[in-house]
């Protein structure tokens, strides 16, 4: 399954190049040329499975991701009072708005700066064992199809013959 360790490798690249490259000038560019790229290439290699129907919500969950992300240069926007009242980043103040969070994806900004904010990050979860987080819409439809490929995959497997039985001349 060469595409799962592709997948894997083009989902680190992204994850590196959004974590740790400038939003400004030339590096800038380069950045969201490949955001742009890798998020391309994960919903195709996500619909390389499109026999199950948790690959259609993976590759749904990345588009629905990549909507606000676009507006806003590859950095997905975060209401700073959502972020504030969420509890869950203290180090983050008034002063970082504008300014993407610490090696993260997020762009801290005002409610009226941020463009599809019904797709932002912007729905407070605490798990247990985790913490407190801010998802987004997108973020919910990819987990479910991700939960769904764990229940499928098995099940698809167990069902499709492993082996063709070889007809008679």
């Amino acid at each position: 399954m060469w595409f799962l360790a592709a997948a894997a490798g083009i989902f680190l690249a992204q994850q590196l190049a959004i974590s740790f490259m400038s939003t400004e000038g030339a590096e800038g560019a380069l950045r969201r040329t490949l955001f742009f790229v890798t998020t391309v290439a994960l919903v195709l290699l996500a619909l390389r499975f499109r026999r199950y129907w948790g690959a259609w919500l993976v590759a749904a969950g990345i588009v629905l991701n990549l909507i606000p992300m676009a507006a806003h240069s590859g950095a997905m926007p975060i209401d700073y009072d959502i972020l504030e009242s969420s509890g869950a980043f203290p180090e983050v103040t008034r002063d970082d708005i504008g300014k993407q969070t610490n090696h993260g994806k997020d762009v801290v900004l005002e409610r009226e700066d941020i463009h599809f904010f019904v797709l932002s990050d912007r729905y407070v979860v605490d798990l247990p064992g985790y913490g407190t987080n801010v998802y987004s819409l997108g973020d919910f439809v990819l987990f479910a199809g991700v939960a769904l490929l764990l229940i499928q995959a098995p099940l698809v497997l167990l069902r499709s013959p492993r082996h063709e039985s070889p007809q008679a001349a």
